[in-house]
């Protein structure tokens, strides 16, 4: 029988992809040692259209020039557009995957970036072999159209209404698989009063005081610095974490108003490996609807407040948390620091939301797309 080895690729527009593509890999090996998985960015270096186009302006577009996200997202809704873009980029792109291909001679390929799929397929082709290729679509509910452009394709998605998105672009239903949420399991491992009384004390908090946490993804969340001022003006009482990312001018103004107000118990990160640990000390979390931290927090039980979400893009997932009586949406800063104030002052608030938590149902057991993965025969 051959060795299974898989090539994954993914792209750093945002942390969801990445994340994902990291907990597969560890559950695929936990449950074939003998497997070997390769991850692999589907850019080079050299690849300076695609670098500007999906990862330079996703990141400006998502943070600050707010109207032309909406406009680039109406125009990959459309075949001709994205055929139009996909002529630029792929040329150097399949040149490169062929590269990555022929020395890693994969059994399977999973792209978990939508503008990597079409590029994999073309280079598996052009070097005759016959290889395993599913797309794994990382946007759980408003899926953009771009996922399903290859109609040839495997498609693994988190809902229903994903799904229906995809045979309603012609996508066969034999296709599309639907599968549970990717969830680092870390994320489930329970915790109680006690437990987030000691990872306060060990990430340096006053274990007695309420906590809230603002996150938004590998960029950091958008407006953060608006809601800390708002903060710093209302004379917060509670401990506020913030997590930037890779904007690092974000993080340098947040630590500089830290030492500036001493007062404000103000604790301010770049990158962290225990985001879940930051979950679960918090009492609630403002956050961008991202879909893997939007799984994430709701995973540990903890409400959140949706300050932003990518036009359409993560509409769907603000929709399930407010729906679902577990979120809120609300956009103005002043208003977020009344919501915060209004829930931490609120003394039957954690056993309503306890209620909507328990009837929260969503399945999480990552295991299952590994063992749909590794049960795919090798061609």
């Amino acid at each position: 029988m051959a060795k299974r080895k898989f090539l994954f690729l993914y792209l750093t527009t945002g942390a969801g992809h990445i994340s994902t593509a990291r907990v597969l890999k560890e559950e695929i090996l936990k449950q074939n040692p003998d497997a070997e998985v390769v991850m692999a960015n589907g850019f080079d270096r050299a690849n300076v259209f695609g670098k500007v186009a999906f990862e330079y302006l996703y990141f400006w577009s998502t943070n600050f020039l707010h109207g032309l996200f909406p406009l680039i997202y109406d125009l990959g809704q459309h075949r001709p557009f994205i055929t139009f873009i996909s002529k630029i980029m792929r040329s150097h792109t399949v040149h490169y995957l062929k590269k990555v291909i022929k020395r890693e001679q994969p059994t399977d390929i999973v792209s978990f970036h939508h503008s990597l799929s079409t590029f994999a397929k073309s280079a598996v082709l052009r070097l005759h072999k016959k290889i395993n290729i599913t797309v794994m679509v990382t946007d759980p509910f408003t899926v953009p159209h771009v996922w399903f452009w290859d109609r040839s394709l495997d498609y693994f998605v988190y809902s229903e209404e994903a799904r229906q998105t995809g045979i309603a672009l012609k996508v066969p239903e034999n296709q599309i698989k639907l599968v549970p949420f990717v969830l680092n399991p870390k994320y489930l491992q329970p915790f109680g009063k006690k437990e987030i009384l000691a990872l306060r004390k060990k990430r340096g908090f006053d274990p007695n005081k309420k906590t809230v946490l603002l996150v938004g993804g590998g960029d950091g969340l958008p407006g953060a610095v608006d809601i800390v001022n708002k903060c710093v003006m209302r004379h917060a009482k509670f401990a506020i974490a913030v997590v930037c990312g890779k904007d690092m001018g974000k993080y340098a103004y947040l630590e500089s108003l830290s030492r500036l107000y001493p007062k404000l118990d103000l604790h301010v990160y770049s990158f962290v490996d225990y985001l879940d640990e930051l979950i679960k000390l918090s009492d609630c979390v403002v956050m961008k609807a991202g879909p893997a931290t939007l799984i994430e927090v709701l995973s540990c039980r903890k409400p959140i407040i949706i300050s932003r979400y990518i036009h359409n893009q993560e509409l769907g997932n603000m929709r399930f948390a407010v729906k679902n009586k577990v979120g809120y949406f609300i956009q103005k800063p002043s208003d977020i620091y009344d919501k915060i104030e209004e829930l931490l002052s609120d003394e039957n608030f954690d056993s309503r939301m306890s209620e909507n938590f328990d009837r929260l149902k969503f399945d999480t057991d990552s295991s299952k797309i590994a063992k749909l993965l590794l049960e795919k025969k090798v061609q």
